[in-house]
């Protein structure tokens, strides 16, 4: 099996500049062990995102009224709710039981700051899904694989809701229908809630990025960490050796090579200039990662960090890559085609 080295050093100018909850331990008498949202329910409630009633039920299928809804989203957010921000609701005063999380919302424009709140109405499933997608900070275009033949093109939220419903976090009543108008029970609030928090964690854990060409949600878990680790650790080790100092591992780094690895074998090639992203520096660029210099190696076919670290430092032109004495960040991506064959993405840059 022939094996394959690519290298590059790309030298540009910097493109851009730069609440704590009572514990409970609750018990619903409506609530079973059985039922769909019961897992959901009792996390919420033990971290005091959400509260029963003091019968001792949760009424799960009640409805939420806007108030509930406003305090269980900023509850969830983990922002600090203190403010000086005041709204201009005519019907929430500051004895309202919810009236911290409400102006935190408002304040943040989750919610618009209008005349009227009607904290005691019941909220609707298109008002809860642009609230999750705000609160979550979950991206919102038009071009959604999900389509709901209720949602006309002008409706206000069609693209919130498919956004949402294309990051799963959302769902239709059916395949094609989405009912925006039908009011959300309390064990729903909870279970999208919930699945908002995983999802913003996902995109903070790098185990997701959006990518504004695609217009979509990529994945971009790493599935390779101890090769990682083991490159990292060669690297620094010849670096050391040569008297140059190490490159510290850097996750958002790793996050781009994993999108090249990625792209290679998605678009079957094996070169720095990507036909869909274009070169390094511009898939650096639209992922939104600072850098004064950049430089990439690449490798194919080749069985483990030793080997690959290997053939580097035995060509002139990787070996100058990995020696560079300005780059102070690395990153690795792997990615294993269908054939076994490993795609390793080398990342360097300097801030």
């Amino acid at each position: 099996m022939k094996r394959i080295l690519v290298a590059g050093i790309f030298i540009v100018s910097l493109l851009h500049t730069t609440t704590t909850f009572a514990q409970t331990s609750p018990s619903f008498s409506d609530v079973k062990s059985n039922y769909w949202a019961a897992p959901v329910i009792y996390e919420l409630v033990e971290k005091g995102f959400m509260e029963g009633y003091k019968d001792g039920t949760f009424k799960p299928n009640n409805m939420t009224t806007r108030a509930e809804a406003a305090s269980i989203v900023a509850r969830t957010m983990g922002v600090e709710l203190t403010t000086d921000f005041v709204p201009d609701f005519n019907d929430v005063s500051e004895k309202h039981p919810y009236y911290k999380e409400i102006c935190k919302l408002a304040e943040m424009g989750i919610i618009q700051n209008e005349s009227a709140f009607q904290p005691d109405a019941p909220l609707k499933r298109a008002h809860i899904t642009k609230m999750i997608a705000l609160a979550f900070a979950v991206e919102i275009d038009q071009n959604n694989k999900a389509k709901f033949k209720d949602l006309p093109k002008n409706y206000w939220a069609k693209d919130y809701i498919e956004s949402l419903a294309d990051a799963g976090i959302v769902k239709g009543k059916t395949a094609t229908v989405f009912e925006p108008n039908q009011f959300v029970t309390r064990a729903h609030v909870a279970a999208l809630t919930k699945r908002g928090m995983e999802f913003k964690h996902k995109v903070e854990s790098l185990e997701l990025a959006y990518d504004f060409l695609q217009k979509d949600y990529i994945d971009t878990v790493n599935h390779h960490k101890q090769w990682e680790k083991k490159i990292v650790e060669l690297v620094n080790k010849e670096r050391t050796a040569a008297g140059y100092s190490p490159v510290l591992q850097d996750p958002k780094l790793s996050q781009l090579a994993i999108i090249k690895a990625k792209d290679m074998v998605k678009r079957n090639y094996f070169e720095h200039v990507s036909p869909f992203y274009g070169n390094p520096w511009d898939l650096a660029t639209l992922f939104d990662y600072e850098y004064t210099s950049f430089g990439e190696n690449l490798a194919r076919n080749f069985k483990s960090p030793e080997t690959t670290v290997a053939a580097w430092m035995a060509s002139p032109k990787h070996r100058e890559n990995l020696l560079k004495s300005a780059y102070t960040h690395m990153g690795i991506g792997i990615e294993q085609s269908k054939n076994g064959k490993y795609y390793v993405v080398q990342h360097f840059s300097s801030k």
